[in-house]
């Protein structure tokens, strides 16, 4: 073999490592470069999951490789690698050699050409020297994903651990911590449920369905002193959320196919923890904010004072007969943005939002944050039509804003734009009580959603 061929087939095995951002586009790199020595159709890497003693497909290490006789192969071929029986195995025009680390034999490569390889005695000679380098890229890679997990566990807590600078509403709260650990352990399934005080039972806080029912009768194992409590053979691990020294909720992952690992017990277990102290602050935080009146995150009015003042404008419409009108604004497709972005850049839209509507409204219009990114506004004095001006000029002031993102470092991106869809409704006489008021503009507003988004609707009702 030409020094020269081995060097430029190192170099761009070196190189698809360098160059590649996952496992798939790493291996088709390897495709590449064996292409330098045989008609490949077909190249597979195969590694030994500790945990299950299964070979899995590098690429798609969730699934359990299907039971036939080609899979049955490959493992026989890994079995001989592992007793040291054999360097290599070539059968007809594949070839199988081993991956390994300090010794330990840890998969199989498997691959497949057009032509027999046994003719291809100038790369067998040097099969010893890639057997080494594919070994190490391969192994370099799973530690940088390693690194890669570590470090988004971090973030992990760190991001639950904020929620509560902003965000009080548990029914806000919960379904979040649910999106932050789905992401973080994407491989199992993620739910969230919140002991019921009044029927000593839990609901599905997060996602919206769970249709496995026996996971119902897991959590009533759950007491004050609970733990973790492993299920299905160690393929569910269910984490009690004890907040006040009472149960309050739990965390459940779920694999169908295999046990989750020690190390991702380990992880859930401490994001379990400081998912306990975040409820705890919010708990607290929820008692001390009866008696306050204004929303942490925009200076808004909260829902608990915006409640208080649609009771005393509703009441002076009546009495002074003046015109009183409602504007319920929602940011669309703001789970998008805290999904693409992150929460902190997600609190950044809103507080830039809440901005920008605040300069449009006269002194005494009155802004509320109703929840998540639903905004109202109650206009005294105005009439409907003048609602509708006032909720087009929102809309577009918000479309126009360029939100400045350039402190969170997101690679590429310095601004983002965001939407807004609005419901108006005004005050009628005949309304029975003052909720129909902004009910109205809900309804107006799901419209808006539903049509398109980016729009006002005005409420016939």
């Amino acid at each position: 073999m030409e020094v020269a061929k081995l060097y430029d087939f190192i170099f761009s095995l070196t190189n698809c490592y360098q160059s590649t951002s996952d496992r798939k586009s790493l291996v088709d790199g390897f495709y590449r470069a064996f292409s330098a020595f045989f008609t490949i159709c077909e190249l597979r890497i195969y590694l030994m999951d500790e945990y299950s003693y299964q070979l899995k497909d590098f690429i798609k290490p969730w699934e359990n490789l299907s039971l036939n006789d080609e899979n049955s192969e490959v493992r026989n071929y890994f079995d001989n690698f592992l007793t040291k029986k054999s360097e290599f195995e070539i059968k007809d025009n594949t070839l199988y050699f081993p991956l390994a680390q300090e010794n330990k034999t840890l998969g199989i490569i498997k691959i497949k050409s057009r032509e027999k390889i046994q003719q291809k005695n100038d790369f067998i000679k040097i099969l010893p020297l890639i057997k080494a380098q594919c070994s190490m890229l391969i192994n370099a890679k799973k530690n940088d994903e390693q690194i890669s997990v570590t470090s988004k566990f971090h973030q992990t807590l760190k991001n639950i651990a904020q929620i509560t600078q902003t965000q009080y509403d548990l029914d806000y709260i919960l379904p979040i911590l649910g999106e932050m650990i789905d992401r973080f352990v994407c491989e199992h399934l993620i739910y969230i449920f919140i002991k019921n005080k009044n029927k000593k039972e839990y609901k599905l806080i997060w996602p919206s369905k769970c249709s496995d029912n026996e996971i119902y009768d897991y959590l009533e194992e759950i007491n004050q002193n609970s733990k973790m409590i492993i299920k299905r053979e160690g393929k569910m691990g269910i984490f009690p959320l004890i907040v006040d020294s009472k149960p309050y909720g739990a965390i459940v992952a779920y694999n169908h196919f295999n046990k989750i690992t020690n190390k991702e017990l380990d992880y859930l277990d401490e994001i379990k923890a400081q998912a306990q102290m975040t409820l705890s602050r919010a708990k607290s935080y929820i008692e001390v904010l009866k008696h306050a009146t204004l929303d942490a995150l925009t200076n808004y009015n909260n829902r608990h004072q915006f409640e208080k003042r649609l009771k005393e404008t509703t009441a002076a419409a009546k009495r002074q007969n003046q015109p009183l009108c409602c504007i319920m604004s929602d940011i669309d497709f703001f789970k998008r943005v805290n999904d693409t972005y992150g929460h902190a850049v997600g609190d950044c839209v809103l507080k830039n939002v809440a901005k920008t509507i605040k300069k449009e409204l006269r002194e005494s219009d009155i802004p509320s944050r109703y929840g998540g990114e639903e905004f109202i506004f109650l206009l005294p004095q105005t009439n409907l039509d003048e609602a509708k001006v006032v909720a087009e000029r929102l809309r577009s002031k918000v479309e126009k804003k360029k939100i400045n993102i350039e402190d969170y470092k997101i690679e590429g991106i310095k601004e983002i734009q965001v939407t807004i869809s609005i419901g108006v409704s005004e005050f009628k006489k005949t309304d029975k009580n003052p909720e129909i008021l902004y009910k109205k503009a809900d309804s107006a507003l799901y419209q808006a959603k539903e049509s398109g988004r980016n729009r006002v609707v005005v409420s016939q009702d």
